[in-house]
């Protein structure tokens, strides 16, 4: 691959990095914390498409919540304490 070049991140790379956005997020704000779709998918450089179905995948697993009123995915609870124990 040509250096400067963009590449498609794999599964793998776009579900830690939905974590990582959501776990950031969580400390910083704490349970009411969000993101959108959109600034998912601008954050980590991929189609929305790609983040839904990661999303999905999340929701499946029981890591993450899609608030559909007001648009945005966060942390389960749940997931927090999964992903942030000390």
């Amino acid at each position: 691959m040509m250096p400067g070049t963009n590449r498609e991140r794999s599964g793998c790379e776009l579900v830690f990095g939905v974590l990582k956005a959501l776990m950031v997020g969580y400390r910083l704000w704490g349970h009411d914390s969000g993101v959108t779709l959109r600034e998912l998918a601008e954050f980590l450089g991929a189609p929305d498409t790609r983040i839904g179905g990661v999303v999905g995948f999340l929701v499946g697993e029981g890591l993450v919540v899609v608030s559909l009123d007001e648009g945005v995915v966060r942390l389960t609870d749940q997931g927090a304490q999964a992903l942030l124990a000390p």
